[in-house]
């Protein structure tokens, strides 16, 4: 499974929450989370970055009431059996390997992306709450500090960022400067992040990179297509970086109308999806360039 696979799959799955919840589509999984839990392994250890991202999303769209995935054969070794006729949900893990470089001949360690698929506990029978205990060694799920992710992301990308004591964010193309409300202006990390990456997604489209037509003013369409890419662009990132981040309420009004003509012409979610999709691909890239440690959460 690749990147691109990974990345579409989250923009699918945010664009079915949209078409219900409208802007507010990380309401729901919030809620979801909040009454019946984080999404957790059968090791009983809670998934991190973007299966927790994903897997929320689909508790929420699939309305399971049991926060608990596991494989056909986890489920097996602990007595249940995946009802007949359920699909999996992937699901990816990185695997650490060691390599000699041949040149150096020094041995380095290299993140290896691996896909499973899970089935939730509501698509089984006969689990008695048995947990298993995690093998010495083995390396299940990603593990890393969401807000350090997403800070190597923005830092190393190479967009010129302007932090002032302001009530507004935006991306000037005139200027090609994104202007930001300083950190201790928001109330936690998921607004700061998720305003920066939805920003970002913003930055790409400038002539020099992606070229997209930003729209003039609001209601426009070109405006209104380019604030979906942002939002759905700036949920893949969230995903990647583990950052759970609420969508621009300003542009509500906006992307709701969008998603209702989106309807009519349903080829053009699939279009809005892959601009999202260059987008935090062209971030990704940008930020691997300067700084490589980033490989070792979105490696492919």
């Amino acid at each position: 499974m690749s990147k691109s696979e990974i990345l579409t799959d989250i923009a699918n799955s945010v664009i079915k929450l949209m078409e219900t919840e409208g802007v507010n589509w990380t309401k729901p999984w919030t809620t979801t989370t909040k009454n019946h839990g984080q999404p957790i392994s059968i090791y009983k250890k809670e998934y991190s970055g973007i299966n927790r991202f994903n897997l929320g999303m689909i508790m929420s769209i699939s309305g399971y009431q049991s926060p608990v995935f596991a494989t056909f054969k986890k489920w097996k070794e602990v007595g249940a059996t995946v009802k007949k006729g359920m699909k999996g949900h992937k699901a990816i893990f990185f695997k650490t390997i060691k390599i000699k470089d041949k040149q150096t001949d020094e041995t380095k360690n290299i993140p290896m992306l691996k896909t499973y698929y899970l089935f939730n506990a509501d698509q089984v029978e006969g689990w008695e709450g048995d947990w298993l205990t995690k093998p010495e060694g083995e390396e299940q799920v990603q593990d890393w500090n969401d807000v350090d992710a997403a800070d190597m992301i923005v830092n190393s990308v190479g967009a010129k960022i302007d932090h002032k004591e302001q009530d507004k964010a935006f991306y000037m193309p005139s200027t090609d400067a994104i202007c930001m409300p300083l950190k201790k202006q928001f109330k936690n990390d998921s607004g700061y992040y998720g305003t920066m990456f939805h920003e970002l997604v913003h930055w790409t489209g400038a002539k020099s990179r992606l070229d997209r037509k930003f729209g003039i003013r609001f209601g426009d369409d070109n405006y209104a297509k380019e604030e979906l890419i942002a939002e759905l662009g700036g949920a893949m990132l969230s995903g990647i970086s583990r950052v759970d981040a609420t969508p621009r309420a300003d542009h509500a009004r906006y992307l709701n109308g969008w998603i209702k003509g989106l309807k009519e012409q349903p080829k053009m979610i699939m279009t809005a999806a892959s601009n999202a999709e260059k987008a935090a691909q062209y971030i990704l890239t940008e930020a691997v360039k300067n700084n490589e440690e980033i490989t070792k959460l979105i490696a492919a």
